[in-house]
């Protein structure tokens, strides 16, 4: 699976870019694409996609939350979280769904049945081989 391909087909409506720093608490209604540095906080109801190339230290909210860079901190997806094989992630991780492709680095605890949202969903968690 390719995770870049699966994102790119999606509209993005929030992109903070690959020569940008952002510092801060960023809220959006909708999709957002990290490709630079971001130190703060990501609350999403749309998708979030962190960038192969980007650094990204906080915690995030998404609907859908797709790793291809490395991110610092707690993750809460609420339909999925996705690590590509050049995502890293240190923190811990909740949602109803886990992917993680080979090669990927992941280091935390996994919460996969219950969500901030006080929803409980059933589980999966899927190894990738490619």
């Amino acid at each position: 699976m390719n995770v870049r391909k699966t994102f790119k087909n999606e509209v993005v409506n929030t992109l903070v870019g690959e020569d940008s720093d952002f510092k801060g608490t960023l809220h959006t209604q909708r999709s957002l694409r990290i490709e630079g540095f971001l130190e703060g906080e990501i609350n999403s109801q749309g998708d979030v996609y962190i960038g192969e190339k980007s650094k990204v230290k906080a915690n995030i909210f998404g609907k859908r939350v797709i790793i291809a860079g490395e991110v610092i901190g707690n993750i809460e997806a609420l339909n999925g979280l996705e690590i590509s094989r050049s995502g890293r992630v240190y923190g811990d991780i909740s949602g109803d769904q886990l992917i993680i492709e080979e090669g990927a680095v992941y280091k935390g605890k996994v919460n996969m049945d219950i969500i901030s949202s006080k929803t409980d969903y059933e589980s999966t968690f899927k190894l990738l081989k490619t």
